[in-house]
């Protein structure tokens, strides 16, 4: 029992620190004195504390997953094989937030809280009950199912793993509950973010058609759990667009629209001034004190998979467009200007000089005019541009980015109905979906209005094609490591090696100011670009100011060397229970394919 008030007051300690800024509370007399039962009595205090279960439920951005993908630089040891025991780390901190929640769902309806306002807390609660389990679940499989409160809390409890199979209809079953009480929307503009009904049903649609896929059913025997998953997606996209969800009109804007208007949003992580990230200054170019660059650096590989204008790959020969490896950036989906920032183009940001001198950023040696350092140029000559707010000034306002995290949006429901209905053979309504988002897109309808698409896919066929689309439209949205790990697709990448760019300039650019100041040269090129006398679309002129030359991103990879391979290992698709966790709870059995392990996440 000590150890329970402990937790609750540590636990109430977040609460009043998440509405310290509100009047109601501020006008109590004593802040110290608040009990337990004052909080189920209390709609602020209440609010209080589910507000600090969705600080910790919501994901932010996920800055690293695109390093464990074949569409960034990433060195961490899941790609090459590398983990040991204990080396994934989310399973007593997601038992902890389950703890909380479970309180809630205990003593809300003790107190004297209106029973409407009751029922949506606990609706919203329960979402992220799921949620939390959901998370559990793609990392271990079945895990112990705690649906209350203990008294000696979580840590003391001796459960065994349930099956994977009863935790997804736990997890379904919640959402359910939270479904069925959950409002459209929210009265109050002051909640915009919070969980809806649309979200709670989108949210099912995703583990639905996770528990369809290859990681949970390697053999696609199960064929029953697409159509449920089919089900679940058209159900959702039904609630959403009858509330006004939608594609936004923009790609590349949707992020910038933090209105509640905005269309393609539905599960959302809000900032602020007060709670910001630091992802722009990851992403953006170096400036002094910030970590630039390091994050989301694009691979060749990646940028290869954006289709040209018409939606034909770069490799079609009936495509419109004709491809150039030396101007890749020539005519393609424009997706591509979206997502991914190249030596010489046009990208402002609002970044002090000398790093920044006009509105193009570069990506070549010694670019980076800060003791000329290589290292701080990144190692593919290729950015991550999606999200980026140039507006924010370079160095420390970037590390304080108020950019909302948009968790799930319209386009993956269209993606969702996609994969779905192409598992259970509507090939058709697969087509419709990936139509709309390549329209939204801006590319090309052709002459047979399918944006580039193939006629006449088989399901092998429309699943690559959909995939593909997936990492294109979600791209450094963490979905591309996601999707190679649900739908077992590592096994496509391993032994291949990502690689990106290394651009020198010539003598030609040396030449271009009398001075020897790298710098000087650049604001010459600079000026010739934007007034037009300098055509760096053009092949040849391009050319003549710089080199191009094609290096390995891997560890220990340069132009020479390769590197370390992609080899990821199969029993990676579940991982291992930490060893702390095995102490505590003899019933807990480890998962197969690890050390001593028994139990099969597949059941």
């Amino acid at each position: 029992m000590k150890k329970y008030l402990y937790r609750w007051s540590n636990f109430l300690f977040l609460i009043i620190l998440s509405i310290a800024s509100c009047s109601d509370v501020l006008d109590k007399s004593d802040l110290s004195a608040i009990n337990e039962k004052d909080v189920w009595s209390d709609e602020t205090l209440a609010k209080g504390f589910l507000n600090e279960i969705y600080e910790r439920g919501l994901s932010g951005w996920p800055i690293a997953a695109s390093g464990t993908s074949d569409d960034a630089q990433g060195s961490g040891g899941i790609i090459y094989g590398e983990l040991t025991s204990n080396s994934i780390r989310q399973y007593g901190g997601k038992y902890r937030n389950i703890k909380d929640i479970n309180l809630l769902l205990e003593k809300v309806e003790t107190g004297s809280l209106d029973a409407s306002f009751q029922s949506l807390l606990k609706s919203q609660a329960l979402f992220f009950r799921a949620k939390i389990y959901f998370e559990l679940v793609t990392a271990y499989g079945g895990v112990p199912l705690v649906l209350s409160v203990p008294v000696q809390g979580v840590d003391e409890l001796e459960l065994p793993r349930n099956s994977t199979t009863d935790c997804i209809a736990q997890i379904v079953l919640d959402l359910d509950e939270a479904i069925t009480n959950l409002p459209d929307e929210y009265e109050d503009d002051a909640d915009y973010g919070r969980i809806t009904k649309g979200a709670a049903m989108a949210f099912k649609a995703k583990v639905l058609l996770f528990f369809a896929s290859e990681q949970f059913d390697p053999s696609q025997s199960a064929t029953a759990r697409w159509q449920d998953a089919y089900d679940a997606v058209s159900e959702a996209k039904d609630n959403l667009e009858a509330n006004g969800k939608g594609l936004h009109a923009s790609y590349a804007d949707l992020w910038f629209d933090e209105s509640i208007s905005n269309p393609e949003a539905i599960i959302i992580k809000k900032y602020n001034i007060d709670k910001t990230h630091n992802r722009d200054a990851g992403c953006r170019p170096f400036v002094t004190g910030t970590n630039g660059e390091a994050w989301d650096k694009p691979t060749i590989d990646h940028a290869n998979a954006y289709p040209m204008k018409d939606g034909k790959t770069i490799m079609d020969v009936t495509s419109a467009y004709a491809y150039d490896s030396d101007v890749f950036w020539l005519n393609r989906d424009p997706r591509f200007m979206a997502n991914i920032a190249f030596n010489g183009v046009n990208y402002p940001l609002n970044d002090p000089e000398p790093q920044t001198t006009s509105d193009l950023v570069w990506t070549f040696q010694d670019s980076q005019i800060e003791a000329e350092a290589n290292s701080r140029v990144t190692p593919s000559a290729l950015l991550c541009r999606k999200a980026i707010d140039g507006r924010i000034e370079g160095g420390n306002p970037a590390l304080n980015s108020s950019t909302d995290w948009i968790e799930l949006r319209f386009a993956e429901i269209l993606l969702f109905l996609a994969e779905s209905a192409n598992e259970i053979g509507n090939t058709a309504e697969a087509y419709t979906a990936l139509q709309q988002i390549r329209e939204r897109a801006g590319i090309d309808a052709g002459g047979d209005g399918l944006y580039g698409l193939e006629p006449a896919m088989n399901k092998d066929q429309m699943r690559d094609a959909i995939m593909l689309e997936r990492r294109i439209e979600l791209a450094f949205e963490g979905k591309r490591s996601s999707d190679l790990r649900r739908r077992r697709m590592y096994a496509t990448i391993n032994g291949s090696i990502r690689r990106g760019y290394v651009i020198e300039r010539t003598a030609a650019f040396d030449a271009l100011h009398s001075s020897d100041e790298i710098l000087d040269d650049r604001k010459e090129l600079e000026a010739g670009v934007l007034d037009g006398s300098i055509d760096l679309n053009n092949p040849i002129v391009y050319n003549t100011f710089f080199t191009t030359a094609i290096r390995s991103l891997e560890r220990d990879g340069n132009l020479t060397d390769d590197g370390l391979p992609i080899n990821y290992d199969e029993k990676y698709y579940f991982f291992d229970l930490p060893q702390s966790a095995l102490d505590k709870n003899p019933k807990l059995e480890q998962t197969l394919g690890w050390d001593g392990g028994t139990f099969d996440p597949l059941q």
